[in-house]
């Protein structure tokens, strides 16, 4: 993308610009100040990146005056092109424009549509668009115009109205590095991703002549390079409530809140939640209309720093809980509220799965609002709708677009341990929006932050049932490398594999990786068909590389598989009825807590069969198993001292 730079005049005071089409840019200003404007516009077009880093190099020249002649400004513009390292920059040159010039028609009248712009401005509200697909949106979107290059000028004239914002895709900083002697050092971060120099690739550019870097760790959604056109669309806030921000003890662990809002009820009592749900669903509606205040010292101090630079960030509320909680359901109140008055809502989520799985479940109890669902290879990836459903990667599209933005599964792969998504979370939400985050078991930062008052939050320590959670027991036996190779399956563990399978359970059983499901899935055929009242005991394994795992799910769920092998794979999203579950070496690195709890999770989910049996099959009892144990025993006692269990559990 080729650009010009130029410096506009406003009575007396200057103003550094740059535009991908200039004649949109001279009718611009003098169309709205006449002969108060006056531009000087430097030739010839230079690349995208050249024009931004030059941009932002001229707005900090101090000793940049126009005051003085044409030609020491000329060489001093030279100068500075020089040192920002752009080809052929003693060429440039420069014309100074007056409005004269312009009414006499001696520089071209762009006829521009205001209904297509208008459209334009709405396509691309809340978006982040590299040009492919910004071309893509007017196709979709059914906008033509008439002409090869009139998007410049659209886009452009959106720039200087302020309804989009047109740049480049990666952002450039520059700083001194004493250890290397106070050398300078050009640091680039991806405006999309927001990743850093490690995941910048470097190679020749076709529109800078150079070598030019662009980012690695979201090229599978479109090259962003730093001579690329990036488009930020921009959204409207919804109104605040017009509650005023009370002070509370909230952010304290498990704050049990004041005396409930009544203008709230309107939002809880159509779903029909249970008590705990709909103290969780109350605490976030509080929250997220402004009626809690984050306090704590660090707290306290964020939102000092962000008032004294005026930045606005969104805010972030954790709702914490358990396996089978009905954490889809506790939403609802939150998505009400916020479509109600005319806000956006996203619901992002690991797998593409949960997405299908979510769509029918949201559309139904929101039949009044559109609702659009994006994963790779959508349909509706232009569309826009009140309430997103999306895959987590999806949000790299995205602008300031939502007022509540509900991430679930924040501990699950590939949201966890990942600072693109995280940063792409955040980017997505408007400012003074609200970041719902969702989860069983949140990492360790995420709980030691809400321990220490630091993130808003509630917990829910039970399920629907009110049963209390399933505690898992420990099972000693040899390592499972070693029990299928000797075909000798401990006693202990046989009798509990017999007793689930006689008691008509349906049997989750965990395996350490892929390698070990096949081997395992042989031996129970051989071990469990032999003195079972059925005739034949259904077992199959499936994993992440097994192409019909979707129908072996189904088939489970039917009960037409009885035991079913399997890695962390089905670790979450997944409920059978009458399940128990056998975690084989549970003292494995490759299960952690979170892991061992979410496998635990998969058992006593029906209210039909509350106390499904869990045990944790390993040769040692690991820190792991200890805090998964733990975790779970606390949940059920803040269950039981809330008397959220029913009498005598």
């Amino acid at each position: 993308m080729k650009v010009q730079l130029y410096a506009v005049c406003l009575g007396k005071e200057w103003e550094w610009r740059l535009t991908i089409h200039s004649p949109t840019d001279i009718q611009y200003w003098f169309e709205h100040y006449a002969a108060d404007a006056g531009l000087v516009l430097f030739e010839p077009f230079i690349s995208l990146g050249q024009g931004v880093r030059m941009l932002e190099r001229l707005r900090g020249e101090r000793s940049f005056e126009f005051g003085m002649d044409d030609k020491r400004m000329l060489q001093r513009f030279r100068l500075i092109a020089k040192q920002c390292e752009i080809p052929n920059g003693k060429d440039l040159d420069m014309t100074l424009i007056r409005y004269e010039m312009w009414r006499q028609g001696m520089f071209p009248r762009i006829p521009l549509n205001a209904t297509v712009y208008a459209k334009i401005v709405e396509a691309c509200s809340g978006r982040s668009l590299l040009i492919e697909e910004f071309q893509q949106l007017l196709e979709a979107a059914g906008i033509d115009l008439h002409s090869e290059d009139a998007w410049l000028s659209y886009l452009q004239l959106g720039h200087l109205n302020a309804d989009l914002d047109v740049g480049n895709g990666l952002k450039i900083m520059e700083r001194r590095d004493w250890r290397r002697g106070f050398r300078k050092m050009i640091i680039y971060r991806c405006k999309r991703c927001g990743s850093g120099e490690e995941r910048m690739f470097w190679s020749d550019c076709l529109h800078c002549g150079q070598v030019c870097p662009y980012c690695e760790e979201c090229l599978t959604i479109g090259r962003s390079r730093f001579c690329s056109l990036l488009v930020l669309g921009r959204s409207e806030e919804i109104a605040p409530d017009g509650k005023g921000v009370v002070e509370s003890r909230w952010g304290q662990s498990d704050h049990e809140g004041s005396a409930p809002s009544e203008h709230f009820r309107t939002y809880l009592e159509p779903w029909g939640l249970s008590d705990a749900q709909a103290r969780a669903s109350m605490e976030g509606l509080r929250y997220i209309s402004g009626e809690m205040a984050e306090v704590g010292p660090r707290a306290r101090a964020r939102v000092k720093a962000r008032t004294e630079s005026n930045e606005r960030m969104p805010r972030r509320f954790l709702i914490w809980a358990v396996t089978g909680a009905g954490k889809t359901e506790m939403i609802f109140p939150l998505i009400h509220h916020t479509v109600a008055r005319g806000g956006h809502v996203l619901i992002a989520t690991p797998r593409k799965d949960v997405v299908l799985e979510l769509q029918p479940r949201i559309g139904r109890a929101f039949a009044d609002y559109s609702v659009v669902t994006l994963y790779g290879g959508s349909e509706q990836r232009w569309e826009q709708g009140q309430i997103t459903i999306a895959t987590t990667h999806q949000l790299l599209r995205f602008h300031e677009a939502f007022d509540l933005v509900i991430i679930d599964e924040i501990d699950a792969f590939p949201y966890h341990n990942n600072p693109m998504l995280t940063y792409a979370a955040a980017k997505v939400c408007k400012p003074n929006g609200t970041n719902i985050l969702l989860s069983a078991t949140p990492p360790r930062a995420v709980r030691l932050a809400a321990k220490r008052g630091q993130l808003p939050h509630v917990r829910v320590p039970v399920r629907f049932h009110r049963h209390p959670l399933p505690v898992p027991q420990l099972v000693s036996v040899p390592p499972l490398k070693r029990v299928v190779q000797s075909q000798a399956m401990p006693a202990s563990l046989l009798k509990k594999l017999a007793a689930s399978v006689e008691r008509g359970a349906q049997v989750f059983v965990f395996v350490p990786n892929i390698q070990l499901v096949e081997p395992m899935v042989n031996l129970l055929r051989a071990k469990l068909s032999h003195g079972m009242n059925e005739t034949v005991l259904s077992v199959e394994g499936t994993s992440s590389k097994d192409p019909a795992r979707t129908e072996k799910v189904q088939f489970f769920r039917n009960r037409e598989i009885r035991v079913l092998v399997t890695t962390t794979i089905l670790e979450r999203g997944v409920t059978v009825p009458k399940s128990d579950v056998f975690i084989m070496d549970a003292d494995s690195q490759l299960f952690d807590e979170a892991a061992l709890v979410q496998m635990a999770g998969r058992a006593g989910r029906s209210q039909d069969d509350p106390a499904g049996k869990v045990y944790f099959a390993a040769k040692e009892i690991t820190q792991s198993q200890k805090e998964a144990i733990r975790q779970i025993k606390q949940m059920n006692r803040i269950a039981r001292k809330r008397g959220y269990l029913l009498r005598g559990k």
